[in-house]
């Protein structure tokens, strides 16, 4: 596999992932009651484990897992903080701790050779 698809699976599964994310947020805002949104999770989901599963084959589940679910919570935190409103309700701690996450996911990208 070369490593351009390897990357566009990683972005793939990071769409999806964020997708369902933004979903399971707003159905759960809605008291758990939309089952249209309810579907949406229900056929993406696997999906995601599958898409997951691929790249961690290849790259391995240590860095597979380090960059899927850093940059994944990279995501979720900016979706929180912009689309959601989360940026008033946060801290300067917090804020620190977000911070902290994004210095990982850059030093994930370096290689041991």
């Amino acid at each position: 596999m070369q490593p351009w698809s390897i990357w566009a699976l990683v972005a793939g599964n990071i769409a999806l992932a964020l997708t369902a994310n933004a979903v399971a947020t707003i159905w759960a805002g809605q008291g758990g009651r939309n089952w249209a949104l309810l579907a949406v999770l229900v056929v993406i989901s696997p999906v995601i484990f599958v898409t997951f599963g691929i790249v961690s084959a290849r790259v391995g589940l240590a860095v597979g897992s380090a960059v899927i679910d850093s940059a994944l919570t990279i995501a979720s935190i900016l979706l929180g903080l912009i689309l959601f409103g989360g940026w008033r309700d946060v801290s300067a701690v917090q804020y620190g701790g977000m911070g902290l996450a994004v210095a990982g996911i850059v030093l994930m990208q370096f290689s041991k050779a």
